[in-house]
């Protein structure tokens, strides 16, 4: 299959605004403004979103596909879940497996509960296109019903392993980005300025009428990692147009060589971008306002190029570093 390179594109910008929401602007001294705050929640309604769906795009109905797909989502959970609570499996194998099979972010604290919750959408998705059409009715109105239950959801999201509950919210968004995907007649009927407009309509519907959830202490209107999804009918639809808006309006612009190159690597860039990112800052300390800017924009450049580097340099070694999330 000949590669799409919007679709890197667009992954290559989602992942620099993953690495912006992750700056820890405490750590440079620089206060966070109100702006920067609510460029922040702007960002929440859609980058995760389009991550899962765009990576649920060529899903086969295969069973030899499936389990390759396994092995690409799982191996690095376990490889860089194992790196980060080795310490744990030393001293408590008990929590340490606990932690694993749960994969969600109250059990796991790390960017790695993408992967779980992920591999539970492309199973989900690998058993719509095997299912028949009663079965294929059933996952639809059971990703409706996550959205209408989605607040009594939230208080037991903690208790439901691998992201399953955001993967069945998520599932009706991906199989409407696929079918349009799929069906390149439909994105001719939208032009950049239309697009535009549903984009900001959105936003600021969303902004405006979605409330933020406090069930815990990341307060947010949207974020999966917390199950903190869209609750309203309005909201829940402004969702949808807002990511099927975006991702049709990088299909229809022009690819810029670097995002795309960058999507290449979004997956090394999403498993290590926050080892510079939260660790560099801790070894440098500047008094003035100035020179923490500049180190700020430094390390959240690094957090790009780093693992660009590392994973081009191991894939060259052996192809077996795929095994790990790295990409040649």
């Amino acid at each position: 299959m000949k590669r799409d390179f919007n679709l890197d594109f667009l992954k290559g910008f989602l992942i620099i605004l993953v690495v912006y929401g992750h700056i820890p602007f405490e750590f440079f001294s620089i206060e966070k403004s109100s702006l920067l705050s609510n460029i922040g929640s702007l960002i929440y309604f859609f980058h995760m979103p389009l991550f899962f769906t765009v990576s649920a795009l060529f899903i086969k109905s295969s069973y030899d596909w499936l389990i390759k797909r396994a092995s690409l989502i799982l191996a690095p959970y376990l490889f860089w879940f194992f790196y980060g609570n080795r310490r744990i499996f030393i001293e408590n194998t008990d929590v340490f497996f606990g932690k694993l099979f749960m994969g969600n972010w109250h059990s796991i604290e790390s960017v790695l509960w993408f992967l779980p919750a992920l591999f539970s959408l492309n199973v989900l998705v690998f058993l719509f296109y095997k299912g028949t059409g009663l079965f294929k009715s059933i996952l639809f109105m059971g990703s409706l019903l996550t959205f209408v239950f989605a607040n009594k959801i939230i208080v037991v999201h903690n208790l439901i392993p691998f992201g399953l509950d955001v993967a069945l919210y998520i599932f009706l968004l991906t199989y409407f980005i696929r079918f349009t995907y799929e069906n390149k007649n439909l994105i001719e009927k939208f032009n950049i300025p239309l697009l535009m407009i549903m984009t900001i309509i959105s936003f600021l519907l969303l902004f405006q009428l979605e409330p933020i959830k406090t069930h815990t202490q990341w307060h947010s209107r949207v974020d999966l990692a917390q199950f903190s999804v869209p609750t309203t009918i309005v909201g829940y639809i402004s969702f949808m147009i807002l990511n099927i808006s975006i991702f049709i309006l990088f299909l229809k612009i022009k690819s810029n060589h670097m995002l795309a190159f960058i999507g290449t690597y979004s997956f090394p860039i999403f498993l290590m971008h926050l080892m510079i990112l939260y660790r560099l800052p801790m070894l440098f300390k500047f008094d003035n306002l100035v020179s923490n800017l500049l180190f700020m924009v430094i390390t959240f450049i690094l957090s790009i190029t780093v693992p660009i580097v590392v994973s081009r340099v191991l894939m060259r070694i052996s192809d077996k570093f795929k095994y790990i999330g790295l990409v040649k």
